[in-house]
């Protein structure tokens, strides 16, 4: 029981610097992960999910699928919490709506989403500031770090045009993203470039200077695999549609870091394919080895499917894909399982020695 006097004395306090900025420890909140999209990154994480009141990077060379990650985990935080908005700020001004719409929804993009293409890193800062302080953004894309301009160079005012003038601008950003994402509980995701390390010490090298990189209580860092492709045959040639990606956690405030995850993305929709992450795969493949989907052989068991089992992984994919019950059900049980049976983690997300060293 808390003192009176003292009681008074913490009153006074929320009066003076607001309701949120001060209390006993044992009122402190604590808001449950949401998924990022992808299960196998959820528990190479070690939370089940990304955070819903922190700063998040996604990082990674050219063509990982970096935004379209960015826009999954959006979708998940808007249907897990339906009363409230996404944040888009398109600093390099190259999201187009047909693609938002095939990754998110139409409905959902129209009425959930506020978009923005500021000019330069400090509007982006503004606008970050006055939308997030409405309380009702639950997640803001940020895409990307490194290719954001500040403003002096789009004015071409050289002589304030200072070196590391990025760095400076994203660091103000990264201290004010920091403070806003707890108070007002939304998840920061800032998309970043990475970059060739010269020197040669294999190190994970991204822009935005140190402070960004504090700020960031997770980093994950996509990597697309030179091996594993999907070819088809669209509009009468063959190109590649479809990449395994590797997830790698490069820094992890929240739990053990190293980890890492993979996932098949498809970034060409074809029929046989869909486009983005293939969650269903991600389903299939986790309650195979959970043990909630039996198989014997070429056959399925599970009790949700018609007469219990279906002969072989096509008629499986295409009962799961056709049952969305069905599909929650696996998903639920599957992470019921996971969420038990910590030494399932080593074959879902394992510990990855070939994560190199952050920048120093």
């Amino acid at each position: 029981m808390t003192d009176p006097k003292f009681a008074k004395l913490l009153d006074e306090v929320r009066g003076k610097y607001g309701e949120n900025a001060i209390m006993l420890a044992r009122d402190m909140k604590t808001f449950p992960p949401i998924s990022s999209g992808s299960l196998s990154v959820d528990f190479a994480i070690g939370i089940g999910g990304l955070p819903s009141d922190r700063v998040v990077e996604i990082g990674g060379s050219e063509g990982t699928g970096k935004t379209t990650f960015g826009l999954l985990a959006m979708k998940s935080f808007l249907e897990a919490q339906p009363d409230r908005y996404g944040l888009v700020l398109d600093l390099e001004h190259k999201i187009t709506r047909d693609w938002a719409v095939q990754l998110i929804g139409e409905d959902m993009w129209d009425n959930r989403v506020v978009y923005a293409q500021p000019d330069h890193m400090e509007q982006a800062t503004n606008m970050y500031a006055d939308l997030l302080s409405s309380g009702q953004i639950c997640i803001c894309l940020f895409d990307s770090i490194g290719g954001a301009a500040v403003k002096a160079a789009i004015e071409k005012d050289a002589e304030r045009v200072q070196v590391g003038g990025n760095a400076n601008a994203v660091t103000k950003f990264a201290r004010l993203a920091s403070n806003y994402s707890a108070k007002y509980r939304c998840l920061t995701l800032g998309v970043n470039q990475e970059r060739a390390d010269m020197e040669g010490y294999r190190r994970y090298m991204t822009p935005g200077g140190h402070g960004w990189k504090h700020a960031c209580v997770l980093r994950i860092r996509l990597k697309a695999s030179t091996q594993d492709k999907v070819e088809e045959v669209v509009n009468g040639e063959k190109m590649v549609v479809g990449r395994k990606i590797h997830a790698q956690i490069v820094k992890n405030q929240l739990a053990a870091p190293g980890r890492s995850a993979w996932y098949w993305i498809y970034h060409v929709p074809t029929e046989t394919y869909g486009f983005g992450i293939d969650t269903l795969d991600e389903i299939i493949r986790l309650a195979i080895l959970t043990g909630v989907i039996r198989q014997r052989v070429s056959y399925y068991d599970h009790p949700g499917l018609v007469n219990g089992t279906v002969k072989g992984l096509t008629n499986l994919s295409k009962a799961i894909a056709e049952d969305e019950k069905l599909r929650q059900t696996i998903v639920s049980e599957t992470l019921a399982v996971l969420s038990t049976d910590k030494s399932l983690l080593a074959e879902v997300a394992p510990i990855d020695d070939t994560i190199p060293q952050e920048e120093e």
